[in-house]
């Protein structure tokens, strides 16, 4: 990715766009594995690995949006791999991860300090750092969050991140956090199948996505990582409560970073479809672009903003082909 001047968006074009294919096949990973983390005041956390340890590519760390797991970067990892080698973490909460009640436990800082735990983790365990960590939506705020407080030296490839104001830090996010917690209720008998499951994620994200449907790869990997059979039943391993505390604890992250320094180089993608009503868009990515340009504003020099023209907040379930593109770029560039 070439760097941008902070007054300027570069649109990237949606290759693939006219489909997909319809296997649902998904690359399992190589490896699965825990890293314990309570000894440096953290969690145990899943991760899932694509590519041999002895493997010499670039190491690639990638960490999921709220209510979704490790799984989901499967379809990502099988166009990577084995060029690179990738380990995608379960985040707190979810997946098979540790998931403590209560919401101090789901503080965007908690989030930020097991980031940072989790890429010295994932680099003694590898003997070196990775060339680039990917994160997806809150993942992404709370990485720089972190990496505020930890000074660590990265490149950071951020996936359509929050970026709340003010308004969505409080009001927007206790919206959320309300429809979150009646959506559990709804889901409280589980579900029959587990591509129901993947169904029932393509439902609820709909309003999200620029596509009409989820990759089916995406689909089925969240089913077979993010969801459990209990006595025939399926049930998501990322409780709904656990999902409106991270709502409920959201930071407006330009306003927070306004005075502090990211040790990191910051390469942000903004989804052109944005989580607002049809009539919004427009003052909705113009509002997002000046956050985006905010924050990396206060990250090292070369850090950039982007735009994804055709895609929605779920970018990298919805085409995991074009993420793919985008993190060769960033990896060869690391």
């Amino acid at each position: 990715m070439t760097p941008l001047r902070l007054s300027r968006i570069l649109r990237v074009g949606v290759p693939g766009a006219k489909g997909y294919s319809a296997c649902a096949a998904f690359k399992k990973p190589d490896k699965e594995f825990f890293l314990d983390l309570k000894d440096e005041g953290g969690l145990r956390h899943r991760c899932l690995q694509w590519g041999q340890d002895a493997a010499q590519g670039p190491l690639v760390l990638c960490l999921h949006a709220a209510s979704l797991c490790s799984g989901v970067w499967a379809p990502l990892a099988s166009r990577i791999v084995p060029e690179s080698i990738v380990v995608a973490c379960d985040l707190r909460g979810h997946g098979r991860s540790d998931a403590p009640s209560g919401r101090a436990h789901y503080s965007w800082h908690a989030f930020g300090e097991d980031f940072v735990r989790l890429l010295h983790a994932v680099s003694k365990l590898h003997g070196r750092c990775p060339a680039a960590c990917i994160t997806h939506s809150f993942a992404g705020d709370t990485a720089l969050i972190g990496l505020a407080a930890r000074p660590t030296s990265i490149k950071l490839l951020m996936l359509d991140p929050v970026l709340a104001d003010a308004e969505g830090a409080t009001t927007g996010a206790e919206r959320l956090a309300k429809g979150t917690r009646r959506l559990g209720e709804k889901e409280a008998h589980g579900f029959e199948s587990q591509q129901a499951v993947g169904d029932g994620l393509e439902r609820v994200l709909r309003a999200a996505l620029a596509r009409p449907s989820l990759h089916p790869e995406a689909k089925a990997a969240f089913a077979a990582y993010g969801s459990y059979n209990d006595n025939g039943r399926w049930r998501l391993l990322c409780r709904r409560e656990n999902e409106a505390e991270v709502y409920m604890n959201r930071i407006a992250l330009a306003d927070y970073l306004s005075e502090k320094e990211v040790s990191a180089e910051v390469h942000l993608v903004l989804s052109s479809k944005r989580r607002a009503k049809p009539e919004d868009q427009e003052s909705a990515l113009l509002r997002d672009q000046q956050q985006a340009e905010k924050v990396v504003s206060r990250c090292l020099p070369g850090s950039s903003v982007h735009a994804a023209d055709g895609l929605g907040h779920f970018l990298l379930l919805e085409d995991p082909a074009y993420v793919a593109q985008l993190v060769r770029r960033f990896v060869s560039q690391s």
